[in-house]
């Protein structure tokens, strides 16, 4: 890997994690905007956008709520798709350095976070005395901060390290590579059952089903369980639609008798 492209992926890393602070919510650590955007850089769109692609549906359900610390997806799905393509390898390597990676970051960003506290009770004696260009120094500096935390780190990995991650990778047996290959058939189900136990109702349950069906299917053709399936969730639409019915009818009913009374 040149200086160059060793520079630009550092580059990528830092403005993901800086995206939510500097430029608001534009998705620019999402992996599959990291990894067209590797992809480029290395010379090989098409795979960075298949792996990133693989790293979405991943971390899809991966979300931080209330005081839970989020997954640093943005420099993990740089990292991961920057190693798997210059080693020639596929998703498996990318699951193998984006997770440790997203997780060493993210305490990494909370270590800053805390050390930003400093900062903010010099910003208060800033706000006491109206220095706004004081306020905004203040600000900056933790910005540059963080932006440099994470750039240098992926850079020193990435130029440096990069003949050692090609011989860790290498130099693993056969029955690693295999069931890497397994986690990472796995982890995007997992994503997908993630964010499902916070936004899927029963309601919703019927709809799923057909659309996971044509999803599955595509090009294949329908088995009986797929077909039983369409079978169930049509089933169940006009099952819900009747109970609806049902209630509307007794609601009214019940109007008209307390209106006659």
């Amino acid at each position: 890997m040149s200086v160059m492209q060793a520079l630009l992926i550092a580059l990528i890393a830092a403005i993901a994690r800086c995206e939510g602070d500097w430029l608001g919510e534009c998705k620019i650590r999402e992996p599959i905007v990291t990894g067209f955007l590797v992809g480029l850089v290395l010379g090989d769109v098409k795979s960075g956008l298949m792996i990133g692609a693989t790293l979405q549906l991943m971390w899809m359900g991966a979300v931080g709520i209330g005081p839970t610390a989020q997954l640093d997806i943005g420099i993990g799905g740089t990292i991961g798709t920057a190693v798997a393509i210059t080693t020639g390898t596929g998703a498996e390597t990318a699951v193998l350095f984006a997770v440790p990676v997203a997780v060493i970051m993210q305490f990494l960003n909370t270590l800053l976070m805390s050390s930003y506290s400093g900062v903010m009770l010099i910003a208060d004696r800033k706000i006491d005395k109206l220095d706004f260009r004081g306020i905004n120094r203040c600000h900056y500096f933790c910005g540059l901060c963080t932006f440099l935390a994470y750039f240098i780190p992926t850079f020193l990995v990435m130029f440096f390290g990069n003949n050692a991650i090609e011989s860790v990778v290498n130099n693993m047996p056969e029955w690693v590579n295999t069931g890497l290959g397994g986690v990472a058939a796995l982890l995007p189900c997992l994503g997908f059952a993630l964010l499902l136990n916070i936004i899927m109702e029963k309601r919703l349950i019927p709809y799923f089903i057909l659309g996971f069906i044509p999803a599955a299917y595509v090009g294949f053709d329908l088995t009986m369980i797929a077909i039983a399936a369409i079978a169930i969730a049509l089933a169940w639409i006009v099952f819900m639609l009747r109970q609806n019915e049902g209630t509307t009818v007794v609601a009214v009913s019940a109007a008209d008798d307390e209106w006659e009374d």
